[in-house]
């Protein structure tokens, strides 16, 4: 387990987000998609996962308080508001290696009384040009339950371009387990 102990000041989230890589884009999974993995990667025009190059696995644990901070694990950044907590709490996040973006966060269920983020990268992955993927909420078994939407209350997130890296973002209410789809 990686541990990033380091504290991140809030104006420095978008130079972090900005000249962050993606990691070692030739990458590949070996390993062919489960039947569930496989299902929940159908084509775009149904809403389903995005498959991706493999990316290794990470994981960061840390404690993030009334102050705010930011979590960085594989291509995935928390950031989370100050206020948002209203005591100190350890978060772990994981970015399981697979073909789906994906990010699971604990402690299950945790609750923002403020805004937080979630942005994460899609270079390397199977994304058409005619449509930018969303951030879904899914359930362990990989199935789609809901997508984060933005700060304004709309369903429309973010998705830029960096330096030639991908993000998408959305903002998150509770913790739970996430990957792009469309």
């Amino acid at each position: 387990m990686t541990s990033h102990r380091s504290f991140v000041r809030p104006w420095l989230i978008p130079l972090v987000l900005l000249a962050w890589g993606c990691g070692d884009p030739s990458a590949v999974d070996a390993d062919p998609p489960t039947p569930a993995l496989r299902a929940a990667m159908a084509k775009p025009s149904s809403g389903g996962l995005v498959s991706c190059s493999s990316l290794p696995y990470d994981s960061v644990t840390q404690v993030i308080g009334p102050k705010g901070g930011v979590v960085a694990v594989g291509p995935h950044f928390l950031w989370v508001d100050s206020l948002a907590l209203q005591a100190p709490v350890t978060i772990t996040a994981v970015a399981p290696s697979g073909r789906v973006r994906s990010v699971r966060f604990k402690p299950d269920g945790l609750v923002f009384q403020k805004t937080a983020f979630l942005v994460t990268s899609y270079a390397n992955c199977n994304v058409q040009q005619v449509s930018a993927p969303k951030i879904a909420q899914i359930s362990d078994a990989m199935e789609i339950l809901g997508y984060l939407g933005s700060a304004s209350g709309t369903d429309t997130v973010f998705a830029k371009t960096y330096d030639k890296t991908l993000y998408v973002g959305g903002e998150l209410h509770h913790f739970s387990n996430y990957a792009v789809a469309w």
